[in-house]
């Protein structure tokens, strides 16, 4: 999976001949995931590789609830596709790695499991400015006995 991991990321830098103005971007998201049950919330940062490509790198936290947190990290693939002036859609390819946290705080700290993640999606953004975006998507995380529905809404400012 390493591999793979590292060739996606190689592919998707790589293309950058058709770099657009704003390479990079910054912003949170809100989330949900269906297996954690819980909400959270997440950073993430941005790179343009071209107009239409872009690598995210993402962090998520969701809250304790019966017990149960999680943390979320995610690399992902987006091919953003124009649908109307100022919005695109684009569907998500990535990995990622959870790490679920059973019990108190002291508790957490030996009482976890860290899995990893294929996720599988799309999106829609709207370019409100230049240089920011509001978004929503949604991703289904494949993860050994913990396979998820993630939707998160989101913003980034772009640089």
């Amino acid at each position: 999976m390493k591999k793979l991991f590292v060739t996606m990321l190689v592919v998707l830098v790589s293309m950058s001949a058709m770099a657009q103005d704003k390479k990079y971007g910054v912003g949170f998201n809100l989330l949900y995931g269906t297996e954690i049950k819980n909400v959270g919330f997440g950073v993430k940062g941005q790179y343009y590789a071209t107009e239409a490509i872009r690598v995210e790198g993402n962090v998520g936290y969701y809250m304790k609830k019966d017990d149960v947190s999680m943390l979320d990290v995610n690399v992902t693939g987006h091919y953003l596709i124009p649908v109307a002036e100022n919005l695109k859609v684009y569907p998500l390819a990535g990995v990622g790695i959870t790490n679920w946290m059973y019990g108190g705080a002291l508790k957490s700290l030996v009482d976890n499991t860290t899995k990893f993640t294929i996720n599988l999606g799309g999106g829609i953004q709207y370019d409100v400015a230049e240089d920011f975006a509001i978004n929503a998507e949604a991703k289904y995380q494949i993860i050994d006995h913990y396979n998820q529905v993630v939707f998160a809404v989101g913003a980034v400012y772009k640089f």
